[in-house]
């Protein structure tokens, strides 16, 4: 081999090895841009917000709690009991069971008219919307996806042992044709390597996780006869109820048509880079996934606003995912929405909830 050759071949290296960022680099990216959000959000509230002061404080430590960085909360200045409070109200949210464990109930499919007037179009698998909305104070951008099919979306489970897939991965291996990310997974200062999620963990009927280390997560599954279940239900229970894939996160955003949101103040949970997983009345899985954290592009959602977007189109139970640099949507292998990650790709992730093709 050549001396050309040999230093191609060495620059190669060294562009590939280039592509994903130091660990420096992610900690400068991650601090930088939640800190030029936070100067954004606090900035254009003192402007122009009619909130107090304290509640401005409340809204950035909501933000900085549901961090990595949430011991940077107590620069807030806010007295204890109320950081407290708002650690409880994120740490112990409200759950409600969207069914009961005793009786499995199936899935009602609306009536069949007697006679049609004329065809109706066949609505493809998958659909999407773009979401904007400006809220005056902060505004956000990103997508829902509205799968007709219930049946084909199911949760994909990393099989590595040292870190998780990236959305990118798991697309490769199933041919997804949509997928979201699914639970958390612990992730000290931002490099979890998304290997073990928190909390319930069953694939096809399988438990692959029954225990529950993080008080307050909540359950998210969808039965063999796709209906999708939400609520504070063992893996046990989840079995006996039909469920054929769950996870944990929480909170629970809508339980039978009833936002969980609607009388509580937004400023708990902060406004943050958002996903979500809820199910309409005629079945229709939807996914949510909101950009954050990017001043000119998308600042973020509170969770209100996420069970709010989700009313408003006919979700009748739906649940938050993790949210951050986590959240993020892919459409027959194209990333449709833009990561808060340093990394373009996203992050390396436990399990996805995902649109799988027909099978054969």
């Amino acid at each position: 081999m050549d001396t050309a050759q040999t230093l191609s071949r060495t620059r190669t290296r060294k562009q590939i090895k280039r592509r994903r960022p130091s660990r420096w680099q992610k900690q400068v990216v991650l601090v930088g841009g939640f800190c030029f959000t936070m100067v954004s959000l606090l900035g254009i509230w003192f402007l122009f917000g009619t909130r107090t002061g304290e509640e401005l404080r409340e809204w950035a430590a909501g933000t900085l709690l549901t961090t990595q960085h949430d011991h940077w909360a107590v620069y807030t200045f806010l007295p204890e009991e109320k950081l407290e409070a708002l650690r409880q109200e994120i740490k112990f949210p409200q759950v409600i069971n969207s069914e009961s464990t005793s009786t499995p109930n199936p899935v009602v499919l609306p009536a069949i008219p007697e006679a049609i007037p004329e065809p109706e179009k066949p609505r493809e698998l998958i659909e999407i919307e773009e979401i904007y909305v400006d809220k005056g104070s902060y505004f956000f951008r990103g997508k829902l996806m509205y799968i007709h099919d219930p049946n084909r979306v199911r949760l994909l489970v990393t099989n590595r042992k040292d870190r998780g897939d990236l959305l990118d991965e798991f697309v490769a291996k199933t041919n997804a044709l949509g997928i979201v990310n699914a639970s958390g997974f612990h992730d000290p200062d931002g490099y979890g390597k998304g290997a073990t999620a928190y909390g319930l963990v069953i694939q096809n009927g399988k438990i692959l996780q029954s225990y529950n280390p993080r008080n307050g997560e909540t359950a998210l599954g969808i039965t063999y006869e796709g209906k999708l279940v939400t609520g504070s239900y063992s893996a046990e229970e989840l079995i006996q109820m039909g469920v054929r894939d769950a996870m944990s996160f929480r909170p629970q955003l809508i339980v039978g048509g009833k936002n969980l949101f609607a009388d509580q103040p937004a400023k708990s949970w902060g406004i943050q880079p958002r996903t979500a997983v809820g199910q309409k009345e005629d079945g229709t899985i939807v996914f949510a996934v909101v950009d954050g954290r990017q001043p000119g592009h998308s600042i973020g959602a509170s969770m209100n606003d996420m069970a709010e977007l989700l009313a408003e189109r006919g979700v009748v139970n739906a649940m938050a995912m993790d949210g951050g640099s986590s959240s993020m949507m892919l459409h027959n292998g194209e990333a449709i929405t833009k990561t808060s990650s340093p990394y373009h790709r996203g992050r390396y992730l436990p399990n996805a909830w995902a649109v799988l093709p027909a099978e054969e």
